[in-house]
């Protein structure tokens, strides 16, 4: 799926569709927009925020309705299930600030938090606020990366004598974090 495109002819609709899924990926985008001056800042956060909140409810009511049926019926939402469980009993407001941020349970969480029986206006409320911290975090960290992407260019497309040694300190750099990657992987698979 072609993120730029969906945003460039979709705009805010696209951001609440990808940000009802993940939506990292496509606010990082949007805040490339906003400092191209194509987006608003705050519609934009408030797109982010409706997509991720709709999304959230709508895990946190397969989970209230369907419970624990549908966990047991995926193996992989079972075992994501037994080590998020813990987490939620203890710190159960604290999860649910911090969901939006927790990649691999992002699903996995509000269905859990609705299994538990967690009061859902409650959840509501706590979730707004989560949707916009989510939201507001995402955005500012995209702005500040597009920016310094943004002066690293000018500097790059002034600056002849040093573009080839730049170009080959980046591939360096990608291939070093690829391959610790991977032995971290290779470690990880053998255990």
């Amino acid at each position: 799926m072609d993120w730029t495109y969906l945003l460039q002819h979709y705009g805010y609709f696209a951001v609440i569709i990808g940000s009802f899924f993940e939506g990292e990926t496509l606010l990082m985008l949007g805040a490339y927009a906003v400092h191209q001056h194509v987006l608003h800042f705050w519609l934009l956060i408030f797109s982010a925020m409706l997509g991720g909140f709709i999304g959230d409810q709508l895990y946190y009511q397969i989970g209230r309705h369907y419970g624990y049926r549908f966990i047991v019926q995926h193996p992989k939402l079972n075992q994501k299930f037994q080590q998020a469980s813990v987490l939620i009993e203890r710190y159960p407001t604290l999860c649910i600030l911090l969901m939006r941020f927790a990649w691999g349970l992002r699903t996995v969480l509000p269905m859990i938090i609705g299994i538990k029986r967690y009061p859902q206006i409650r959840y509501i409320i706590i979730n707004i606020v989560a949707c916009f911290l989510w939201a507001f975090v995402v955005v500012s960290v995209g702005l500040q990366v597009t920016h310094w992407l943004h002066q690293f260019w000018q500097g790059f497309l002034h600056d002849d004598e040093y573009s080839a040694w730049i170009i080959l300190a980046v591939i360096f750099c990608i291939l070093i974090a690829r391959g610790i990657f991977m032995l971290i992987s290779h470690v990880k698979s053998r255990k």
